[in-house]
């Protein structure tokens, strides 16, 4: 069964009948896993010790993924709040990154809206994108709407300035990290075109489009690890001699316990070392701060 041919049909079909979607979550494998691990109240917390390639040298720093369902109005593309819009439910991932080059330093953040019934929406809706450096900052969003991705990009860099893209639909990188939580199997795999993360096209200075790739998924066995099962999800961009791979929990809840980028010899890693389900957003006073630490920040 060809899935990549599949998904593109759906994503194009997604973008046409959104006001049919059922507003409620299916994931056919374990739905009583999905409803009582993500729709408990819970943001899972998730902190990775980070290794950064930058400018020819290895940083030290930070990564947190924050992964949470949330309503989202199919229409506006935004968090539903109040009113009666038409929504869906959206496993919404918030990945920051921090680390220091020299004096200064880097915050960069990502999020991604991709529905939890993948089978009626398999592509992802939105992602927004910021980069800040005491140089200056990136910022970028792309919306899936009428069988095309909308990008917006703005930089302080002259080169890339204010930019309006439009892209017909297809694979783009930041979806990986949250359909891996959702179905691993459901992946892109095979030769495919896929756009490039926001975040490496804008360090990189690389033009927003889909550029040409590989993508695998392998199950391995490992005896001498704790998790002796796990996938290993490669995407290959020959274009630019990069090479993205995540480890990913084989079973439910399909955590990634790493990811490596190569980008010729250059190489960036980040390995979890905590992770937590908490309500993170009512814990915000000063006497909360603690609770960084016992997440492994600070």
């Amino acid at each position: 069964m060809n899935w990549n041919r599949i998904l593109l049909a759906s994503i194009f079909l997604a973008t046409i009948s959104c006001s049919a979607q059922d507003k409620s979550p299916y994931v056919a494998r374990h739905p009583e896993q999905v409803k009582a691990y993500w729709y408990a109240g819970l943001a899972e917390l998730n902190r990775y010790e980070l290794t950064q390639s930058r400018y020819g040298e290895e940083r030290n720093g930070d990564v947190v993924l924050i992964y949470v369902t949330e309503d989202f109005l199919i229409d506006d593309q935004v968090k539903k709040e109040f009113g009666d819009g038409d929504a869906l439910s959206v496993l919404k991932l918030n990945k920051i990154k921090r680390f220091t080059t020299g004096i200064y330093d880097y915050s960069i953040m990502t999020s991604t809206f991709t529905p939890m019934d993948y089978m009626k929406s398999p592509a992802t809706l939105k992602v927004t994108f910021s980069s800040q450096d005491w140089c200056g900052q990136s910022l970028g969003q792309m919306n899936l709407k009428e069988g095309q991705l909308q990008f917006e990009s703005r930089s302080y860099f002259q080169a890339e300035g204010d930019e309006q893209i439009n892209i017909k639909a297809t694979y783009t990188e930041e979806d990986i990290w949250t359909r891996a939580r959702i179905e691993p199997q459901m992946l892109p795999l095979g030769k495919i075109d896929m756009v490039p993360s926001f975040e490496f096209s804008r360090l990189n200075h690389k033009e927003i489009k889909a550029y040409p790739a590989v993508a695998t998924l392998v199950l391995q066995i490992n005896d001498s690890e704790e998790n002796k099962e796990f996938y290993l999800y490669k995407l290959e961009y020959p274009d630019f001699n990069r090479t993205l791979t995540l480890k990913i929990q084989s079973s439910f809840p399909y955590k990634i316990f790493e990811w490596t980028e190569e980008l010729g010899d250059k190489k960036t890693t980040a390995t979890l070392t905590h992770t937590e389900k908490r309500a993170y957003w009512s814990e915000n006073g000063n006497e909360d701060e603690p609770l960084r630490k016992k997440l492994g920040l600070d």
